[in-house]
């Protein structure tokens, strides 16, 4: 890499500046460029994680003047010489994931609305990462080429941050870019890689939109978080109730019951259409047809296709009932008969009139997906791939855009004569076009994204060299498209005759074509015809005898399944998507193996998409409509726009959602009612399931006992490969998924009588060591493990595996849970990473206050122990109905902060309510006392809390370790029993600890 000068005054040295793509293709083409130009010297190419072009001497006008005010430069503005390094990436550097602390299981779907987001780079970006900041160490200046879309600013905001990492002299040393316009970080505008294009962006560079960064960081951040919460909701419930949900494929997506704000609306129009051909109910018609024998006058005439007749001396003319068709036999039956007794038609009518056949107006990506989709029977998916291949290959503009009006200063005529030089039809045509007048300015369509032009050729090949015959096919409609824009509407004769008979009218339209214009390009795709022809000519006032009169019947059909061309046109409607994302959703839906398409590019759903949308409609929540995505997608464009800020949309928007989830959450069995009417229970005989023993517990609804089971065809790339295990009842038809481990039902004392759970009377199991399980043991009821008792438990195991040690039931004796155990009561002060809070926990030794992160490999230390003395101590919850007046109660006014925002990194510190054992201690505590541990000195001096600190490490390590009892869980070894996770986790929450001095 060329070293840096020390001259800092930018006189007599070349200005270093870093080139960055979102393609390789793209930075071949700008090296090739940037290579050509007058004057410049090209060095070797040099490869680390992507290649690196070098070009010394290129001129252009310094980047130094441009960003700013200084958009446009003139043509005789004196020039600079750089050397341009050019690289590329592959799309997004970076990716957004929850921490480890929000596993699947640790903490419930509901959690994920306020989860902080963690932004890092997977492990196939890491390369790119580091080769940009080893790049952009010694540079001058930064120019971002990635494409021109909401979706290039954001990831051209990706790659800026990464740089000034690597070199913060960019920013002039600060970090923000926001915060210094004046930076050295440009952008180039531009559509093809073609090298007039490419140095007129170089003379012409800008900045980063910074609205657009915002629109695509709120909209990303509002789909993974909805997204994430109701896909781990359907997928942890789903699949512990039924079969079939789970493939055992290696490939995680098949296995996850996803759900997306785009994907699930693109279903819905999909099963909308199934239902109304479901519900269809045919129904009788009755019809008149009516035929007449006409002369032609003398001469030949055009038919509807263009070709001329010879002269013929009469022809059928097939005349249309203007009411078409009535439901009513016997008031059509009288209609016909009175028809037949007038015995002649009377011609009432004879018009004719010009018609024009309107070229169409220039292609977007929307329309061009429905005209590939309608004339090659090509997915929308396969077509975008195939156009940006010719994009990279500069044979077509860049292929994602919503412009439909092309800029004056397009030089089309210049475009049309470098097709004279291509043999066959688009040589032939474009002459024509350039002869006689016939070359048009195109239409203008209402679009316009003031970001691209529209999807035109941009270099006139043969389509026969080009060796893939998708990408063949893109290429030869896209230039018929762009050649038919600038062709003449074609034009044409109309004629109509009605006639009358009895009190029944008959009409019949013929078409006749004088010119066919932007129709010759087009054809085979675009016809103009009503397939009779011209008409002949008669007298009003005629009488003609039909050659046939009929009375027919028929009956109605069921609408065609959605084609793929429907889709499209009702997500662009809707506001489902965006240009360059409808594609992407129309393939997720059929990836997650919710819908089909078939040979005619016709959408069927599958009984998983059924099942979803049926559900959530039994619910009022009819998330397959696209409301709420219109919603959203209006939102981020105020924020494209300027007019709104991320945070004023974010907020509101996951507000509405989340109140959503609660609906659904708490009326999830209208869910599993629906998934039940398609798919088998768990453990049913249909499914791959081996009897290990019968008779082995009590069920609580039939009150019969439950056979136990075990799975054949488990996911054998699981790392813990233990089968999974089901209690199937046969008299009910449902099963019930248990844990990992060594299953024995559970009885009371020497009576031997089955320990019924109180809550669902299921017979409680106890699970021991061993089949996968290395703790101490533990009770669970079956019921409740896969569908927790909202009344019982806390929210943190909402979805979650619940075991009896979770529990808040007041009679039980295996109940051990804590109420307010989920609720964060401060944050660790021992732990660096943001989401570890302290939560109160109990175990066989009292209550206790221990991090969220203490568990796993690197386990935190921070335990603080409360007094024996409390019978029951939980957290003091807010009031949500009246968080004024309860917020005092509690919070601790003095260690909160004052900024209520759960979603930025203010502190909050929660007051504790302890109920003390009689006679336990000193009179002014009372029966019950309220405070916080933190600060209320007088509470931690007459109860002997201790809290703990940072250098008690010096005199000896706090561990944390396990114990067993049954009411208890003690290992962080409990695995995922829906096999989404691989990793054994810890159940986040309910550790039953002890401390060690070492």
């Amino acid at each position: 890499m060329p070293r840096r000068p020390n001259n800092n005054n930018g006189i007599n040295r070349q200005l270093i500046v870093l080139n960055v793509a979102e393609k390789p293709s793209v930075a071949r083409a700008l090296a090739e460029v940037f290579s050509q130009c007058s004057g410049s010297v090209e060095k070797p190419m040099r490869r680390t994680a992507a290649q690196i072009f070098t070009a010394e001497n290129v001129q252009f006008p310094s980047v130094f003047t441009q960003g700013n005010c200084n958009r446009n430069a003139r043509a005789n503005e004196s020039t600079a010489p750089h050397i341009m390094i050019t690289t590329s990436i592959r799309g997004h550097l970076s990716s957004t994931e929850f921490g480890a602390a929000y596993g699947w299981k640790s903490v419930p779907p509901s959690a994920l609305f306020d989860a902080p987001i963690e932004t890092g780079y997977k492990p196939d970006m890491e390369p790119l990462e580091q080769m940009l900041r080893t790049e952009s160490r010694n540079v001058d200046a930064l120019i971002l080429w990635l494409d021109c879309d909401r979706e290039g600013e954001a990831i051209a905001h990706e790659v800026r941050e990464v740089c000034i990492r690597g070199n913060p002299r960019l920013n002039n040393g600060l970090s923000d870019p926001r915060a210094n316009p004046n930076n050295h970080i440009y952008r180039a505008k531009f559509s093809t890689v073609l090298p007039g294009e490419i140095k007129q962006a170089l003379r012409s560079l800008g900045r980063v939109n910074e609205n657009f960064v915002d629109a695509v960081h709120a909209r990303s951040e509002l789909d993974f978080r909805v997204g994430a919460a109701f896909t781990r909701f359907q997928t942890l419930r789903l699949q512990k109730k039924f079969q079939g949900l789970r493939t055992g494929s290696n490939d995680s997506s098949s296995s996850v019951v996803s759900y997306g704000p785009c994907q699930f609306p693109t279903l819905g129009f999909v099963v909308e259409r199934w239902a109304r051909i479901e519900t269809f109910v045919p129904e009788d018609f009755w019809f008149l047809e009516m035929k007449l024998e006409l002369n032609e006058g003398r001469g030949g005439h055009m038919n509807g296709d263009g070709n001329v007749n010879e002269q013929s001396r009469s022809r059928t003319v097939h005349m249309t009932w203007k009411r078409v068709r009535l439901y009513d036999r016997l008031m059509t039956m009288v209609l016909y008969e009175s028809c037949l007794d007038a015995g002649e038609a009377v011609v009432t009518s004879l018009s004719g009139r010009p018609k024009n056949k309107w070229r169409p107006i220039p292609l977007a990506t929307v329309e061009l997906q429905k005209r590939a989709s309608k004339y090659l029977r090509i997915g929308s998916e396969q077509l975008m791939k195939a156009a940006e291949e010719l994009y990279n290959s500069g044979l077509i503009s860049y292929p994602r855009t919503e412009t439909e009006i092309f800029r004056p200063e397009f030089e089309h005529l210049q475009l049309i004569q470098s097709f004279q030089g291509v043999n066959g039809q688009f040589g032939e045509y474009a002459t024509k076009l350039l002869t006689n007048n016939n070359f048009l300015n195109p239409r203008k369509g209402q679009n316009d994204d003031s970001a691209h032009p529209p999807i035109t050729p941009c270099k006139a090949v043969d389509p026969q060299s080009i060796q893939d015959h998708v990408q063949r096919g893109v290429y030869t409609l896209v230039v018929k498209h762009y050649l038919a824009c600038c062709s003449r509407d074609a034009i044409g004769k109309e004629t109509e005759i009605i006639t009358k008979i009895s009190s029944e009218e008959f009409l019949a339209k013929g078409l006749m074509i004088l010119e066919k214009n932007w129709l010759e390009i087009y054809e085979p795709w675009e016809r103009w015809s009503t397939g009779q022809g011209e008409l002949p000519r008669v007298q009003v006032g005629s009488r003609i005898v039909p050659t046939s009169f009929l009375m027919k019947d028929g009956r109605t059909t069921p609408p065609l399944p959605i084609s793929e061309v429907e889709l499209i046109s009702l997500m662009d409607r809707n506001g489902i998507g965006t240009d360059a994302t409808i594609a992407q959703h129309i393939a997720t839906i059929q990836q997650r193996q919710y819908a089909t398409r078939d040979n005619q590019q016709k959408f069927h759903p599958t009984k998983l998409g059924i099942a979803l949308v049926e559900g959530y409609n039994s619910m009022g929540y009819q998330l397959n409509k696209p409301d709420l995505r219109r919603e959203t997608e209006a939102e981020c464009n105020l924020v494209a726009s300027g007019r709104k800020s991320k945070d004023q949309i974010i907020g509101p928007i996951l507000s509405k959602m989340r109140d959503c989830f609660d609906r659904v959450n708490a009326e999830a069995h209208k869910l599993d009612l629906a998934v039940a009417r398609h798919f088998q229970a768990l453990g049913s005989d249909g499914g791959n399931f081996t009897v290990l023993r019968q008779s082995f517990s009590k069920c609580g609804q039939c009150e019969n006992l439950m056979t136990l089971k075990e799975m054949q065809d488990d996911n054998v790339q699981n790392r813990v490969r233990v089968k999974r295990k089901v209690l199937f009842c046969s008299t009910c038809a449902e099963g019930y998924p248990v844990p990992r481990g060594d299953l024995a039902p559970y009885f009371n004392g020497q009576d031997r009588e089955p320990f019924s759970c109180p809550i669902c009377k299921f017979q409680v199991l106890k699970i021991s060591r061993g089949e996968g399980y290395d703790g101490n043991g533990y009770t669970v009821c079956p019921k409740c493990f896969s569908d927790a008792p909202r009344d019982h438990s806390p929210r943190s195991t909402d979805n979650v595996d619940f075991r009896c040690f979770s529990c808040l039931h007041q009679t039980c004796g295996l109940a051990g849970g804590t109420r307010g155990g989920h609720i964060d009561i401060y944050p660790c002060p021992f732990c660096d990473s943001e989401g570890s809070n302290v939560t109160l926990r109990k175990s066989s030794r009292g209550y206790m206050l221990t991090c969220s992160s203490s568990g796993g490999a690197e386990r935190c230390q921070y335990v603080v122990w409360l007094p024996k003395a409390a019978r029951e101590v939980t957290v003091c919850e807010e009031d949500e109905n009246d968080p004024v007046n309860t917020s005092s109660n509690a919070r601790c006014p003095n260690c909160s902060s004052t900024n209520d925002d759960r979603r930025t990194n203010n502190k909050i510190v929660r007051k504790l309510k302890f109920c003390w054992k009689p006679g336990s201690v000193p009179p002014h505590l009372g029966r019950e006392y309220i405070g916080c541990v933190l600060c209320d000195d007088m509470l931690r001096r007459d109860t002997f809390i201790s809290l703990p600190q940072r250098n008690q490490e010096e005199l000896g390590q706090i561990e944390i370790t396990y114990t067993g009892e049954d009411t208890m869980v003690e290992e962080a070894g409990i695995v995922e029993e829906s096999g989404i996770v691989e990793e054994a986790e810890m159940v986040e929450g309910y550790l039953h600890a002890e401390i060690c001095e070492i």
